[in-house]
């Protein structure tokens, strides 16, 4: 699929989730802008690679109603005989994101991803969620906004704007580091806390399983850490690609290094975005492979903690 240009005027989203828990202190609504310059073969939302929208089919909602099939001209929805009945087949090749099958789907099973928003429409989108950032009692903490992705780094200077209007509001920022260091530098002032990844300590394994080296993400967080940024160091951990003592150390060295970090978390690998790879017609990437357990997880934090790190969860 063709990439898009981004009108810095607005920003394209693909998801905003509301009451999220997982993505920074207290209750948050969670902003998921599309594009992302890293391909990491795990990546549960692959529908944000791309800064263009997509068009989504879900075929366990399919009830093979053939209604799409005489509204699409560039002919992407057909039928085909299948055990002795009619099925309905999507080529996502031949989708030119006109959105008429979508209109005429009753039952969710096309959709078109990725919406456009100005900062005030984001902001209007937003309020209804205010009240739940306040701070109800002293054994919460404050809540807030979460910019993620993708990598919401991509569309800087919408976000920039975006947060002049948020004033009062904690903002955290969940980024892979991968963005030129003047930009961090620009919404800086504007974040109160980031949740940086750290995915991979080999270089090389860095640029085959994400796409890109890490030099430059150990150089923006090295740069916002002396910068007096707040930081959550955030570990994506996959099984056969980086549960191993090479990366552990790495990440108990980075810790070290960076000793006045909030604290470390262990991401540990889940297969939600498998699905989503097929009904995006993304079938050429992913890992596929059985969600982690937490018995494994509590391993991986012991294995750390023995490097003399305790601020890790």
């Amino acid at each position: 699929m063709t990439e898009l240009p981004i009108n810095t005027k607005k920003a394209r989203v693909f998801d905003i989730q509301r009451f999220s828990l997982n993505d920074g202190p207290g209750i948050r609504t969670t902003i998921f802008f599309k594009g992302c310059p890293l391909r990491c073969e795990w990546c549960h939302n692959p529908e944000s690679f791309l800064s263009g929208p997509q068009f989504l089919y879900n075929e366990s909602l399919c009830v093979n109603c053939m209604e799409c099939i005489p509204v699409c001209l560039p002919g992407a929805h057909d039928k085909i005989e299948y055990q002795g009945q009619e099925k309905h087949v999507f080529d996502h090749e031949l989708c030119n994101l006109c959105g008429e099958c979508v209109k005429v789907c009753c039952y969710e099973a096309l959709k078109i991803i990725g919406k456009e928003y100005s900062t005030k429409e984001l902001l209007d989108e937003l309020k209804p969620d205010l009240v739940y950032y306040e701070l109800p009692n002293e054994s919460l903490e404050r809540g807030g906004i979460t910019l993620s992705g993708g990598e919401p780094m991509n569309q800087v200077d919408f976000i920039a704007d975006f947060l002049d209007l948020t004033d009062g509001i904690h903002i955290c920022m969940d980024t892979s580091g991968y963005a030129p260091p003047e930009n961090f530098l620009k919404i800086l002032p504007k974040i109160d806390l980031f949740l940086f990844d750290y995915k991979v300590t080999d270089p090389e394994k860095h640029i085959y399983y994400c796409g890109v080296d890490n030099a430059l993400i150990l150089s923006n967080l090295d740069l916002l850490y002396h910068s007096g940024a707040n930081i959550v160091l955030r570990f994506p951990i996959i099984p056969g690609v980086n549960d191993n003592l090479e990366h552990f150390e790495g990440i108990a060295k980075l810790m070290k290094k960076y000793d006045r970090i909030e604290y470390g978390e262990i991401m540990a690998y889940h297969n939600l975005g498998i699905s989503k790879i097929e009904q995006f017609g993304m079938m050429d990437m992913g890992i596929h492979q059985k969600s982690v357990n937490k018995e494994e997880r509590s391993k991986w934090i012991s294995i750390i903690k023995s490097y003399g790190i305790h601020h890790i969860r």
